[in-house]
């Protein structure tokens, strides 16, 4: 019985070529759509799970408020909090401290800048279970001049050389012994390193003073909480910590501090703070892109449902003759659910290689780490063997049931039409996927142009033709006077025009921050950004000096001054940036004079606040360990990039040739938006596709039944404009209705969204009419050439039977 109704399935789905087509391509688009998104979800909640004790595994952090309540949160914290903790706390089983260290490491002629290297303690490979490669990770790390490098590193420097015994350089000012390789972090976890150095060195190289600085937030501390006791209470311990060990320090400078316990497993995609370790996800983005890929998945199934028993009229007869010949009704809806069978058999095959094919391109596009291999995830294979099984079922129960349900005396008559329930419930179906189709729509549209609004927006600043070089780091005393030469080779050249150094450039977030700043004369201490810059920082951005005057060679006396911007003038509670000028600033009991002060620029991007700059003068000579800025002729990227890199290693030989240009760098803060408008872009055309599709199927159903109805309005006289009208209005409503159910749905996820931008777009009603106009005209278009081609069949030949 089964081998026949696989036979008979197999002629039905032949028969109906283009109709099996159909179904076939939107089943495997949408199961493929949500197997690639919930690839994402997964990876992106994943973040830091790949610890065995990752449930217990939290984060030490710091938070600093002003008198006023102005607050500064960090993800790092205060190095003296860890050894207190360790002392007084027997709940926390194990606590370990790391230290960032930016340098130019070298081995050898081989010179690379560093960003993934820290100072550790040693606790830090029993909090985190590092697997190794070779190497003792209870030894080593813990004695000075020692380090452990990852598998990735190990072979960057060392090639096919066992690197365990060889030495590498810091900076040229330390020097550590490879005793150990670890196997590389994977690409899910929030804390990624690839060389990790002697804590004793971190102490000899900065002083022990170090290890007791409640003022220093370069620390990040992570410990292992005992499964008995409660996060949140230790939490409230930890106030009396601070209160008894720093609460005299705080009171001088009017500040508050908070130490707090964050889950490891909550960084990824909840934690947005000061000097976190990379740019973490967001939880709301996963949240709807969950959202959207369960529509997507629906909507491929109602195009089944409503396009499998559009079609059943031509099959009435093959149900009528069954019934007829002895066949119950079981035995019809089992011979149905094996077509259901078959159909998304092949749906899923063409799935599973479309997802090989688009996998490269997904990971590229939404930075999934390449070596989080999906066919090696035990969740997909479980999970698309239960989509399989449940598309079977809820793809095929309906439809099974409409089939075993036509009563053989109707067909037999050749009277058989749908019930009107039957209908109301299609058009109630492709409703619901006029509704997706829209929202998807109108957020794609919402999206772009909010991500064309922030790049639009006014800077306050001008960064093209800006060539950004990381300064060297390796340096001796005479780097003051090279750094000036450098400069003059440059411009005398004509390869640059202008040329600065800057502890930051704009598009990063600044990491200097400082509290306990006030202007002389008020009691209130508040939290600062601080930038060190030199002569023409300001001028080379071309931002503008709105009072007083910009640093100048002229006066002697800038060693002690500084420049606000408008946001710090208000922080100090100045009328107006001209009071401002001339006015003294208490800067941890140093006292500054404001020479002016300069507009408010964005920084990071348009995204996010102005924050409160002030800006310290820094000579050439400083040791500014930043970067370098340079103002090029418009010309080819490649020439400049080739003329700049052989006068830096001519000046600077030890230092690796780093930079970017910033308007690329700047760019690179959009690219949760630019993620986000593109997912949204590719699902709404594919919903709109299938919804397409849906109404392709329910509109041949319907002309099906009125074939004789439009052949009798032609010989009456009708054109092809007024029977379109008229087979278009119940899908005008549904659009219609679609229409409104999706407004306010789309208005309360999009403010919800754009509240999160600091400077946002006016949500218009252009923004939801233009969806609206685009499913209705395609809509409008689908029904006119099913309605074209049976219009354009000579009315004789269907009237013939009359």
């Amino acid at each position: 019985m089964i081998l026949y109704y696989f036979k008979i399935a197999i002629r039905n789905i032949l028969k109906n070529k283009m109709f099996s087509l159909i179904n076939i391509v939107g089943l495997a688009a949408g199961i493929t759509s949500f197997i690639l998104i919930l690839l994402y979800v997964r990876y992106e909640k994943s973040y830091d799970t790949i610890y065995k004790r990752s449930n217990h595994i939290y984060r030490l952090r710091y938070e600093r408020s002003s008198a006023e309540g102005e607050s500064v949160k960090f993800a790092s914290c205060c190095p003296p909090a860890a050894l207190r903790i360790r002392e007084l706390y027997p709940e926390v089983e194990k606590i370990a401290r790391i230290f960032r260290y930016r340098a130019t490491v070298i081995f050898g002629e081989r010179r690379f800048y560093e960003e993934r290297m820290f100072f550790a303690e040693p606790e830090i490979f029993e909090v985190f279970d590092i697997k190794f490669k070779a190497g003792d990770p209870s030894r080593g790390i813990s004695n000075a001049n020692c380090a452990f490098v990852s598998e990735a590193y190990s072979k960057k420097y060392f090639g096919e050389l066992d690197p365990l015994g060889r030495t590498i350089t810091v900076d040229k000012e330390m020097s550590f012994v490879i005793t150990g390789i670890f196997r590389d972090i994977p690409g899910n976890s929030h804390f990624k390193f690839d060389i990790l150095l002697s804590w004793p060195n971190l102490i000899t190289h900065y002083g022990p003073d170090i290890e007791s600085s409640w003022g220093d937030t370069g620390f990040y501390t992570y410990f292992i909480l005992k499964s008995t006791a409660d996060n949140e209470e230790f939490e409230e311990k930890l106030k009396l910590l601070v209160e008894r060990d720093f609460g005299e320090d705080l009171k001088i400078y009017k500040l508050t501090c908070e130490l707090k316990v964050q889950p490891l497993t909550d960084i990824h995609l909840k934690s947005h703070y000061m000097q976190e370790l990379e740019v973490n996800g967001n939880i709301n983005t996963v949240i709807f892109l969950n959202i959207i890929a369960f529509f997507i998945l629906i909507i491929a199934w109602i195009n089944y449902i409503n396009i499998t028993t559009s079609i059943s009229l031509t099959r009435a007869t093959e149900v009528g003759i069954g019934k007829v010949s002895g066949a119950s009704r079981g035995e019809l809806i089992g011979q149905f659910f094996v077509e259901t069978f078959l159909v998304n058999l092949a749906a899923f095959i063409t799935s599973l290689i479309l997802i090989l094919l688009l996998l490269p391109l997904f990971i590229n596009l939404t930075g999934i780490s390449s070596d989080y291999i999906l066919w090696k995830k035990d969740w997909f294979w479980l999970i698309f063997l239960v989509l399989f099984f449940s598309s079977v079922l809820l793809s095929g129960i309906y439809p099974a049931f409409v089939f075993s349900s036509i009563k053989t005396s109707e067909v037999l008559k050749g009277k058989y039409v749908h019930s009107r329930g039957g209908i109301i419930v299609r058009k109630a179906l492709v409703l619901f996927q006029l509704v997706i189709a829209i929202s998807l729509i109108t957020c794609t549209v919402v999206v772009s142009k909010q991500l064309k609004f922030l790049q639009n927006q006014d800077k306050g600043i001008i960064i093209s033709d800006i060539l950004a070089v990381r300064a060297p780091r390796i340096r001796d005393a005479s780097f003051g006077s090279k750094l000036i030469t450098f400069k003059e080779e440059l411009i005398k050249n004509q390869i640059i025009t202008k040329f600065s150094v800057g502890t930051e450039v704009p598009g990063r977030q600044i990491l200097w921050d400082a509290g306990g700043i006030f202007r002389v004369g008020s009691d209130q201490s508040k939290n600062y950004q601080i930038i060190g810059i030199d002569y023409d920082y300001l001028g080379l951005l071309e931002a503008k000096i709105i009072a007083g005057r910009n640093f100048d060679r002229s006066f002697s006396s800038d060693s002690a001054s500084i420049i606000l911007n408008e946001k710090a003038t208000k922080w100090m509670d100045f009328e107006s940036p001209e009071e401002a000028v001339n006015q003294m600033v208490n800067y941890w009991d140093k006292i500054y004079t404001i020479v002016g002060v300069v507009n408010n620029y964005c920084q990071q991007s348009p995204k996010e606040a102005y924050e409160p700059n002030i800006y310290r003068f820094m000579p050439h000579g400083r040791d500014i360990r930043g970067f370098f800025m340079m103002k090029t002729f418009s010309g080819s990227e490649n020439s400049i990039l080739s003329l700049v890199g052989e006068k830096y290693e001519e000046f600077f030989p030890d230092n690796p040739f780093d930079y970017f240009f910033l308007e690329d760098y700047y760019e690179q803060q959009y690219r949760n938006e630019k993620l986000l408008g593109t997912v949204f872009a590719a699902f709404a055309l594919l919903s709109i596709i299938i919804t397409c599709l849906g109404i392709f199927g329910l509109t041949s159903y319907l002309m099906l039944q009125k074939t004789k109805e439009i052949s009798i309005r032609r010989v009456a006289g009708s054109n092809l404009s007024e029977i379109l009208l008229l087979f278009s209005r119940d899908f005008i409503w549904i659009n219609s209705v679609a229409f409104i159910i999706a407004v306010p749905l789309c208005y309360y996820w999009l403010s919800g969204w754009l509240k999160t931008f600091e400077s946002k777009m006016d949500l218009t009603v252009w923004n939801f009419i233009l969806p609206l106009v685009i499913t209705l005209f395609l809509t409008l278009l689908t029904i006119g050439l099913i309605v074209i081609k049976i219009a354009s069949v000579n009315p004789a030949d269907n009237l013939r039977s009359e």
